[in-house]
This record gives C-alpha cells, sequence and structure tokens, in this order.
C-alpha cells in the first residue's frame, strides 16, 4: 500500500506536467496561426487598396481630366491657383489617399511616392522605402514592348512601438497620355532648374510601360492582433478550464480508488481489476479532452474572423464539417444543406477542371492555396469570392482538415467588367470600338500570317444618314444607327467582327476568307439587307451604303494600312452613286 501512494502520486505529477505542456504548446500554436491569417490577410487588403488606387487614378485621368482637357481646361499642377482646372491624377492620388485614411479612421494609409517626385513627402523619405524602391526598379526595363508584370515589395516592421505593414505597388506609365504629360513635365524650364539646384539628373524621359512611381501602402496591425490576443486568451482560459476539471475528476478518482483499496486488501484480484477499469477510465477521460480541446481551438480561431469572411472547415476528402454564418447568407443555402456535402453544390461552372485539380495538388502536399473563384448561390445568381485555403495538419504531420477563409468580391468584379465593357464598346450601339477592334485585327493578322491565308476588312458609310439625321432628329438617327447594326451583325459569321468608327461608319473585319471574292459575295448581302425599308417611330426611312474592300495581304500587311486602303475603296463607291462596293485598287490612289 505504501508503495502504490507514492506512485499514484508520481502519475497525477506527471498527468499535470503534460497537461501544462499541451496547453501551453497549444497556446503558442494558435497565437501563430491567427499572426500568420492577420499578416496574410493585411497583405491581401494592401493589393485591393494598390489596384482600387490605381483603377481611381486611371478613371479620373479619362472621365474627367480628360474631359476637362477637351474642353480647354483640363488637370494642371497648379490648379489650386487656376480657376476651372483639377490637379493632375498624380495630385488626385495623393489627395484620394489621405481622405481614405481620414475616412477609414486610419486603419490603412497609402500615398503616391517616386524617386524622382521634388515632394519631400512623396519622395523616398524612410528606410522602407529606399529598401524596396531599387528592387522595384530592378524589374523596369528600357524599352518594354508590352506591359510589364511587376512584383509588389513589403514586410513588416516596427513604427512608434506598433507593428505594421509596408506595401509598395508598381505603379507604371499605362497610358500615352501619361508619359507625355510626365515628359513635358521634366523638360519644363523650372523642373529643370529645380533638378539643377538640387543636384539631381535633369531630362528625365519615360515610355509607355516604364515605372513612373509607386503606391506606398501601411497598415497598422494593432488593432487586429489585439482582438487577436483577446481571443487566444478566451481559448487559453477555456483549455485551462478543462484541464483543471480533469485534474479534479483524477484526484476524485485517485482517492475513490484508495478507498476500494482499503476495503479490497484481502481481494487481490479485485484490487487488480479495478486498477484496471480506473486506468482505462482514465485513458478515456484523456482522449475525450483532446477532442473537447481540438474543437475549441478550431472555434477560437474561426471566431477571429467569423464576422468578416465566409469560413467553412472540410475534411481530407472535401466534405463540409462546419460553415459560419456568413457562408449561410451568401450563398442561400442553410447549415443542414450545406453539412455532409462538398463544395460542388456551390460551383457555378465557371472554371475549367483544371482549375481545381491545380488546387487540389496544391492543398493535398499540405501547401496554402490562394485564388479567385466563381461560385453560384441557391437562388442562380453567381458570386465572386476571393479564396484562401489552409490546411490543418496534426502532429505526425497528416492533413485532417481543410479551413476556407473567402472574401467576397462580387462587387469589385462587376465593376471590373463593367469598366472594361465601356472601354472597349461603342456605347449607342454596344459594338467593339476602335481599341477592341485593334485587339481583334492583331489577333486575326497573326493567324493568317502563320496559315498563309487571306483576311479582309469592309469600310462601310452609309448614304443619305446625314438628311434623316438632320430632319428627323438625333433619336431617330440613333435607332436607326441601331438596327443597321443588328442587320449587319445578322449577316457575317460569328468570327467576324462589326465596329462602329463614328458618326454612320462601320467597319467588319473578316477572320479568314478562302480568296477575296467571298467578300464581295457577302458586301453585295449586306447592301441588300441595308437597303431594305426601315420602321422608326412611325417613320418608315430608306437608305443604302458604300462599302470599301481591302484585302490583306495584297492590300496591306497591317491594320492602319488595310483600313486607309479600305476607306480610299469606300469613297470610290460613293463617287459612283453609292449603295454599291468597290474591291482597293492602287489606282485609286
Amino acid at each position: 500500500m505504501m508503495q502504490i501512494k507514492p506512485q499514484r502520486n508520481f502519475t497525477l505529477m506527471l498527468l499535470m506536467g503534460v497537461f501544462v505542456c499541451t496547453a501551453v504548446f497549444a497556446y503558442f500554436v494558435i497565437k501563430s496561426a491567427v499572426r500568420e491569417t492577420i499578416e496574410s490577410q493585411a497583405v491581401a487588403f494592401a493589393e485591393i487598396a494598390a489596384v482600387q488606387a490605381t483603377t481611381a487614378r486611371s478613371v479620373y485621368a479619362k472621365e474627367v481630366a480628360e474631359k476637362l482637357r477637351q474642353d480647354g481646361f483640363g488637370p494642371h499642377v497648379d490648379s489650386a491657383n487656376m480657376k476651372g482646372y483639377v490637379p493632375i491624377p498624380a495630385q488626385f492620388l495623393k489627395l484620394l489617399g489621405q481622405a481614405s485614411s481620414a475616412n477609414t479612421s486610419h486603419l490603412f494609409q497609402y500615398k503616391p511616392v517616386s524617386k524622382w517626385n521634388l515632394e519631400a513627402s512623396q519622395g523616398l523619405s524612410d528606410d522602407f522605402l529606399r529598401w524596396a524602391w531599387p528592387q522595384i526598379e530592378q524589374q523596369d526595363k528600357a524599352s518594354p514592348a508590352q506591359p510589364i508584370v511587376w512584383q509588389p515589395i513589403w514586410r513588416f516592421e516596427e513604427q512608434g512601438g506598433q507593428r505594421v505593414l509596408r506595401y509598395l505597388s508598381p505603379d507604371a506609365a499605362s497610358q500615352p497620355s501619361c508619359v507625355a504629360c510626365h515628359n513635358a513635365y521634366e523638360n519644363s524650364p523650372e523642373i529643370i532648374a529645380r533638378r539643377k539646384a538640387e543636384h539631381i539628373p535633369s531630362g528625365k524621359q519615360w515610355r509607355q510601360n516604364q515605372l513612373l512611381g509607386a503606391i506606398s501602402i501601411t497598415i497598422p496591425l494593432s488593432k487586429v492582433e489585439g482582438m487577436a490576443a483577446t481571443r487566444v486568451r478566451q481559448t487559453s482560459v477555456l483549455i485551462f478550464g478543462i484541464l483543471f476539471a480533469g485534474l479534479a475528476l483524477a484526484i476524485w478518482f485517485s482517492r475513490r480508488l484508495a478507498k476500494q483499496e482499503v476495503r479490497l486488501k484481502e481481494v487481490a484480484r479485485d484490487l487488480r481489476r479495478s486498477e484496471k477499469e480506473a486506468q482505462d477510465a482514465k485513458e478515456l477521460l484523456h482522449a475525450k479532452q483532446n477532442v473537447e480541446r481540438a474543437f475549441s481551438e478550431l472555434s477560437a480561431y474561426l471566431q477571429a474572423i467569423d464576422q468578416h469572411a465566409i469560413v467553412s472547415v472540410t475534411d481530407p476528402q472535401g466534405g463540409i464539417l462546419q460553415v459560419n454564418q456568413k457562408f449561410c447568407e451568401v450563398s442561400g443555402y442553410s447549415e443542414e444543406e450545406l453539412l455532409g456535402n462538398d463544395h460542388r453544390i456551390v460551383s457555378s461552372g465557371h472554371h475549367p477542371k483544371s482549375f481545381f485539380a491545380e488546387m487540389w495538388r496544391t492543398i493535398s502536399r499540405g501547401d496554402t492555396w490562394r485564388g479567385e473563384c466563381c461560385n453560384r448561390a441557391k437562388s442562380g445568381a453567381q458570386y465572386w469570392v476571393d479564396s484562401t485555403i489552409v490546411p490543418l495538419k496534426d502532429a505526425e504531420g497528416h492533413i485532417v482538415r481543410y479551413i476556407s477563409i473567402r472574401l467576397d468580391i462580387t462587387e469589385r468584379k462587376l465593376a471590373e467588367l463593367r469598366m472594361s465593357h465601356l472601354a472597349n464598346h461603342d456605347a449607342l450601339t454596344g459594338l467593339p470600338n476602335r481599341y477592341l477592334l485593334q485587339d481583334r485585327f492583331q489577333t486575326v493578322l497573326a493567324r493568317c500570317r502563320r496559315s498563309h491565308t487571306q483576311t479582309a476588312v469592309m469600310f462601310i458609310d452609309l448614304d443619305k444618314f446625314k438628311p434623316i439625321n438632320d430632319t428627323l432628329g438625333h433619336k431617330v438617327g440613333d435607332l436607326l444607327l441601331i438596327e443597321v447594326t443588328q442587320r449587319l451583325l445578322s449577316g457575317i459569321r460569328e468570327v467576324d467582327t462589326v465596329s462602329r468608327h463614328g458618326g454612320d461608319e462601320f467597319i467588319i473585319l473578316l477572320a479568314g476568307i478562302a480568296s477575296a471574292e467571298d467578300a464581295g459575295v457577302l458586301a453585295q448581302k449586306l447592301l441588300e439587307s441595308v437597303i431594305q425599308p426601315y420602321e422608326i417611330l412611325g417613320n418608315t426611312l430608306s437608305i443604302s451604303a458604300s462599302i470599301g474592300i481591302a484585302v490583306f495581304p495584297d492590300d496591306g500587311d497591317d491594320m492602319d494600312t488595310l483600313l486607309k486602303h479600305g476607306d480610299i475603296a469606300m469613297y470610290y463607291a460613293k463617287e459612283h452613286g453609292g449603295n454599291n462596293c468597290q474591291f482597293y485598287q492602287p489606282e485609286m490612289g
């Protein structure tokens, strides 16, 4: 009996030590996981902020500054002292950064910076900028033929006793107007004089797609880390509570066993059986505590981001084990409908199988996967999410769970689609504009060069449209242009392109033809379609068209030459009475 008691006390002390070590280890695991998640989300947020800033600047430059410039005012460096003028896009970006910082209670700050900026607050004013700028500058090219794929630079550092994310996103000269404006600014006598006075080389000239500057973003992490620390402490209290209850139960059971040993000392066989039952009970209790602790850790981790993201937890095969309320709200499915299913329940069919195959390869080897996904809600509506999937491993390194954290970016994606459509299509007819036509032209010409085949471009001008527009009004004229557009579209193949060139002029790019005669046959078919009467707001209208045709490669090897020759042939058709088509001939001029 005296030998059993010290042994029992030793066992209790050993269990207590194991419990305490496990609790401390769990505390640091949770703390590390939360810290890594905060840093990852901060970098993702900085990336979004940089994209939004440069997008806002581009929209301002195109939709505000350029329109004002056409009215005789436009942007100016000294706009504050010049009535009718607005800040240049770089100044607008600085003002936007100051306003964003103030309106978000300083949750983040950003500003434009540049090695060449003469304003001290927008130069390389601190160690991070002086460290990061050369790394961005190394990505620049002397004569980039196309946009450079830039990589942002970031790091975490201490500022005023607080951890912050410092993030520097390259800002390239994406538009010819930006290049022209900055080059003219650098060549102005005032700037040359200032650079010479400060012993800075003058005369810097940029080319399109080269590095103009960068967006510096600072995100304080103290508030989020404080909230996370509170969650970690709460989880630790819960774990220690469970440990204390387990120890108390073990002590109580030990005392009860000791009494049984005293009462049944003479029955050694029964005593040994009781000891075995007690050991089995302890092992069962230990297993229960491990399960409770694992779920407590997971619940605490999910609660830290539950209010701001769509969260789900799956088993290694993808079966959904847990979802938060945000998932249910966005998808339209109840928790009961989601549990036991996999994420194919919200699949939109937008992505190819290779997209998900690559995702599974990444997470199956234990790496974190990041990407944007298009999902479909129960109502049938599509929504976009920025998704991060993190594998959760056990002590042996085996994957036991996948934790998926998603941010709803539907509004951002819709805005990008709207902006892309407005930038590449005619507002009245919805046809591709000159920019989109140019892209398709290059694709078609490249394919024809590879396959040694022909293609053709038709330059179409409507006959007698101006009198209709002047006498019946622009509304009737606009509706007539829309009707003509529909007839042109119905007369061509899906692979061909109809573009509105302006006013009553249209351009048709044929994706490929067997011979020039094919273009002539199509042109005649379109003439017959266009000349049919139109019923517009109670008016029966009749118009015709003049078509000029230029054939690749006989009449030109590039877009500008083919359009020029098609235009010449179209005017030749008009001079011959209209309502006919003409192939370009060198003697036309």
